[in-house]
């Protein structure tokens, strides 16, 4: 599988998505007595809103329909959900789906275990790797209080693997 090209536009877009959602006060940084759904709605909005801010940037005249119109979140009703392909048997259901400017499967995990770690960056590697994504872009929030999955991202073994998700299969991990 050859992956789309990722140009300086697009890690931009996405370090911006990325950057929008940890750094705002919306966004919940006490996770631990919240279900995922109660906060991935949450982030549903925030995404939202970067996208209203982008295509505003660009001049588009309703850049609000836009940004509606560009984006799709897991169990929205309407059809692009159900069009996906099967992959061993089941079908890739990101959290959020991008649609424009980029297409882009958005997955969100939180927790305390390298288990969970793990688990979305193998859902990413389905979302790129059968090619339904261009691009994945992944948050986790790491609940220990010590922070020590987020702290490993800068480990030799870490940066390396994280190195080669973005690389060779378009996938953007960030820890908050």
């Amino acid at each position: 599988m050859i992956m789309k090209k990722k140009t300086k536009k697009l890690e931009e877009f996405i370090d911006n998505l990325n950057s929008y959602i940890v750094e705002s006060p919306q966004l919940r940084q006490d996770t631990k007595n919240k279900n995922e759904q109660f906060i991935q709605a949450e982030i549903r909005s925030l995404i939202i809103r970067y996208l209203e801010k982008h295509f505003e940037d660009l001049g588009y005249a309703d850049y609000v329909a836009k940004a509606n119109k560009s984006f799709y979140w897991e169990g929205q009703e309407g059809t692009f959900g159900n069009v996906r392909e099967t992959v061993f048997g089941g079908r890739n259901y990101p959290d959020f789906i991008i649609t424009s400017p980029y297409i882009i499967a958005v997955e969100y995990k939180k927790g305390n275990t390298a288990a969970l770690v793990k688990q979305v960056i193998g859902q990413s590697l389905m979302h790129t790797m059968s090619g339904q994504f261009d691009y994945s872009y992944v948050l986790f929030q790491d609940e220990n209080a010590d922070k020590r999955i987020k702290s490993s991202q800068s480990n030799g073994i870490e940066t390396e693997v994280l190195g080669t998700l973005k690389n060779n299969f378009n996938i953007f991990t960030y820890f908050n």
